[in-house]
């Protein structure tokens, strides 16, 4: 049978149950997928998910822990980093301030090598040294001194020696070649490389050592002048007189002074005072041996000793020679200047067997010499050491004298030729010794000067003077006279001033008297000095004119009111020519200079009848009075010309 013509295929029973067992199936698979899958989710929503929260809440504990250790050590990692890099900025600081301090301080530091060679040296090496780095790199370091030390050769020599050592005052020589010095201070070290060196630094005390030479040189020289000093003419006498030779034998100290030497310093300045002790140093050594010792004493004093010379001939002629060196002249601002010198001689054994005692008696022996003259010199005489004691005796004495009443004043009169008036007196100390009597001035004036005590000498006389004549005359005029050193202070003016006022004395009644020689003292002060005093009221004469140093100069610019003429002059005015026309000129000058003009030393009538003819104000000697008490010039004190001559003659 044939099948209708129809393309589409039609369904069979048989496809149409399989087709409905697949959807079937199917169905029943979903079903079960969908059970199971339910089933599934229960379980897991049962089972499952609460593990997997806690799984999840685990994992978010442990990434929290996890981060928190994290955080912890990314913080210790931030402190280290920190403190790295504090501790890389102190290390810079510290590096910076070692650097600072090397380059700044004066030392020096370097590094040496186990061969001693040097490897490294600071900045402050050509600073200090002037020797530049680079000559020194790879030279051994023991080459750079000048002596090797054994104590420093000794620490080399011995590893196991300990690990440091200091030198103190190591010789080397700078680049420019003066000598220096410097206290090392070394150490072994285990280097950079692992091997052993050095490391050192060096302290510059070349100012120090310097220093030290210098005092050590001025302990026993004259900084002034060079030559050795009294420790080490000390330590060459006792040299000398310990050597066996020496005491065997014969040696010689001389004591030498120059004679007003404190002029030179008040006329031309101390600076000139010192060339001049610096000449004479020199001229000094020129005429010692090698083997004798030239030293200064002190002030303007030297000494030199000579040993064995036995010969008083051949120490003559060595201060011949001494004394004309020094007698040439010595240039100042092209000035030509001369002094003299006075030299005391001690010889051993013959005067003394110890050093102090030599140089005891030569002193003794220059001062005999200096008050013999200029220029002149002594040998030691035991008797001298006596004389001196005496001296110092009588010195201690007229301290005492001061205040014990042992001084009195006398007065000579000083008479006025134009009012034929006895106008003013000249006051005279006098010293009663208990012991030697009567002592005039020139017994212990001279002394007073030297030791100082004419300024209680001066102001006792000052109020004595001015206290007697204020109670026993009314309008007599009082005449002191005054040290050319007393001069030369200011306080002078108050001295005067206090003796005016403590006696209840006019200035205008009391005149001063100073030698010629003032001027010399210190020319400026006096002058000052002098116009405080004229300002005061004060009077102001020129004793003993004609026989120091005035000269017109002094006349014109210093406020003298009167001068007076030495007597020297007044007692030759019968037998010289010569001393007839100097009186009649310097009464001229006086009178040129409107000074009053005083005449000392008038004895006879003859020289009064001159000295009035030449128009001279007022005169004063033996032909008026002698110096005698202030009752007997009260008696006397009205005068005239006509009872001169019978004063004179009785």
């Amino acid at each position: 049978m044939s099948l209708p013509d129809d393309r589409t295929p039609s369904l069979r029973t048989g496809d149409t149950h399989s087709i409905m067992k697949q959807t079937i199936l199917m169905m029943a698979l979903l079903m079960g997928f969908i059970f199971f899958s339910t089933l599934f989710a229960l379980t897991l929503f049962t089972w499952v998910l609460p593990l997997l929260a806690a799984l999840m809440i685990g994992s978010v504990l442990l990434a929290w822990q996890l981060a928190r250790k994290a955080l912890f050590r990314a913080r210790v990692n931030d402190e280290k980093i920190f403190l790295l890099e504090q501790s890389r900025q102190a290390l810079l600081t510290s590096e910076r301030r070692f650097r600072d301090i090397v380059e700044t301080t004066t030392d020096w530091v370097w590094e040496a090598d186990a061969q001693l060679r040097l490897t490294w040296i600071s900045n402050r090496f050509p600073v200090v040294t002037g020797h530049h780095i680079g000559e020194w790199i790879g030279r051994r370091f023991t080459d750079f001194f000048v002596n090797k030390d054994n104590a420093l050769i000794a620490w080399l020599a011995q590893p196991s020696a300990d690990h440091s050592l200091t030198l103190s005052q190591c010789g080397y020589v700078s680049a420019l070649g003066s000598q220096r010095y410097c206290n090392l201070t070394l150490k072994r070290v285990m280097l950079a490389n692992g091997h052993l060196g050095f490391r050192a630094t060096a302290s510059d005390v070349t100012l120090e050592v310097q220093a030290s030479e210098r005092i050590q040189y001025l302990s026993h020289h004259d900084e002034l002048t060079g030559l050795p000093n009294r420790l080490t003419m000390k330590e060459f006498l006792d040299g000398k007189l310990l050597t066996h030779e020496s005491q065997a034998g014969s040696l010689v100290m001389m004591s030498i002074d120059i004679n007003d030497f404190k002029a030179i310093n008040d006329i031309y300045g101390h600076l000139a005072g010192d060339k001049v002790l610096s000449d004479v140093s020199e001229r000094l050594r020129k005429c010692v041996r090698n083997t004798d010792l030239v030293a200064r004493h002190g002030g303007d004093e030297f000494v030199i000793i000579s040993p064995d010379v036995n010969s008083e001939e051949d120490i003559r002629i060595f201060c011949q020679r001494i004394i004309s060196e020094i007698n040439k002249p010595f240039y100042i601002s092209a000035a030509e200047v001369y002094i003299s010198v006075s030299i005391g001689i001690a010889q051993l054994p013959k005067d003394a067997l110890t050093a102090k005692d030599l140089l005891r008696y030569s002193d003794i022996a220059l001062y005999k010499a200096k008050n013999a003259g200029k220029n002149n010199y002594l040998f030691y005489q035991p008797d001298m050491e006596k004389q001196i004691v005496q001296r110092r005796e009588l010195e201690r004495e007229l301290r005492s004298a001061i205040n014990e009443g042992q001084l009195f004043l006398l007065y000579q009169p000083r008479y006025d030729l134009r009012t034929s008036r006895i106008t003013s007196v000249e006051a005279l100390v006098r010293w009663q010794h208990p012991g030697y009597g009567l002592l005039m001035p020139d017994q212990f004036i001279p002394l007073a000067e030297e030791t100082g005590i004419i300024v209680a000498l001066t102001d006792w006389v000052l109020f004595t003077a001015c206290h007697e004549i204020g109670q026993q005359f009314e309008n007599m005029s009082v005449s002191v006279n005054i040290s050319p050193m007393e001069c030369k202070d200011i306080a002078m003016i108050a001295r005067v001033k206090t003796a005016l006022t403590n006696a209840h004395f006019p200035a205008s009644r009391l005149e001063l008297e100073f030698t010629e020689n003032i001027t010399l003292n210190g020319p400026d002060t006096t002058k000052k000095v002098m116009q405080e005093l004229k300002s005061l009221g004060v009077k102001l004469l020129i004793d003993d004119f004609g026989t120091g140093y005035a000269s017109l100069y002094y006349l014109n610019n210093f406020p003298f009111d009167g001068i007076k003429i030495d007597k020297s002059f007044i007692f030759g005015m019968n037998d010289s020519v010569t001393a007839h026309k100097i009186v009649e000129k310097i009464i001229g000058l006086g009178k040129d200079y409107d000074l009053e003009v005083t005449a000392e030393g008038v004895e006879t009538q003859e020289q009064l009848d001159q000295l009035k003819t030449w128009q001279c104000d007022i005169i004063q000697g033996y032909f008026i009075s002698r110096p005698t008490t202030l009752d007997k010039i009260k008696l006397n004190a009205n005068f005239n010309a006509s009872t001169e001559i019978e004063a004179a003659e009785k």
